[in-house]
C-alpha cells in the first residue's frame, strides 16, 4: 500500500487556504484531520474558543445539561470534532472503494485466517499514514498562517477513536 503523503498535504494546504480566506479574523485552538480510515477518508476541521463556548452553553442549557458540567466532559466536547462549528469543511478520499478492495487483496492475497484482524492492520497503516501527513502539513507555510491560541493543538483522529489516544499518537509521530 502506497499512500501519497504529498497529495494529502496538498489537499490540506488547499482546503485550509480556502477556509482561512473565508474566515480571516478567527483564532483557533485546534485543527484536526477527522478520519474514517476504513474508507480512506480525511476531513479537515478547525474550532475557535467562541464556537466552543457556544456549544457548551447550548449543551448545558439543553435536555442533558447535567452531563456537561464536569471538566472531563467539557474537554471531551472541546476536542471532539463532531461538536465543532467548523467541522469537515473539506473532504478527501485517498483511495476509492474499489481501490481499497484491490489494495487489501494485494496485501493479503491468500485466505487469511482472520480477515477482520488483517483489515484492522490495514486500516491502522492508513491511519498512521494520515497522522504522518498531518505532521508534514504542520511544517507548511499554510499551517503557520493559522491564527492560533497559545495552547493550540493539532491531531489526527479516526472515527470512534478516543481523543486522548489520537492526540498521543500524533505527539509520538512528532517526536520521530
Amino acid at each position: 500500500m502506497k499512500v501519497d503523503i504529498e497529495s494529502i498535504v496538498k489537499f490540506a494546504i488547499k482546503g485550509v487556504e480556502n477556509f482561512l480566506q473565508e474566515n480571516p479574523t478567527l483564532t483557533y485552538y485546534a485543527f484536526a484531520f477527522d478520519c474514517n480510515a476504513e474508507y480512506a477518508e480525511i476531513n479537515l476541521c478547525l474550532n475557535t474558543e467562541e464556537a466552543f463556548a457556544e456549544t457548551v452553553a447550548y449543551y448545558q442549557n439543553g435536555k442533558y445539561r447535567e452531563r456537561y458540567q464536569t471538566e472531563e466532559m467539557l474537554q471531551e466536547v472541546k476536542y471532539n470534532t463532531g461538536d465543532w462549528k467548523y467541522k469537515c469543511f473539506d473532504t478527501y478520499y485517498v483511495f476509492s472503494e474499489d481501490e481499497l478492495k484491490t489494495i487489501f487483496k494485494e496485501i493479503y492475497p491468500n485466505e487469511v485466517d482472520d480477515d477482520y484482524l488483517a483489515w484492522e492492520l490495514f486500516v491502522n497503516e492508513l491511519l498512521n499514514s494520515f497522522t504522518y501527513s498531518i505532521i508534514k502539513f504542520s511544517e507548511t507555510e499554510t499551517f503557520k498562517k493559522i491564527n492560533k491560541t497559545a495552547d493550540f493543538k493539532f491531531y489526527c483522529i479516526d472515527h470512534e477513536e478516543e481523543i486522548a489516544d489520537s492526540i498521543k499518537r500524533t505527539e509520538l509521530f512528532q517526536e520521530k
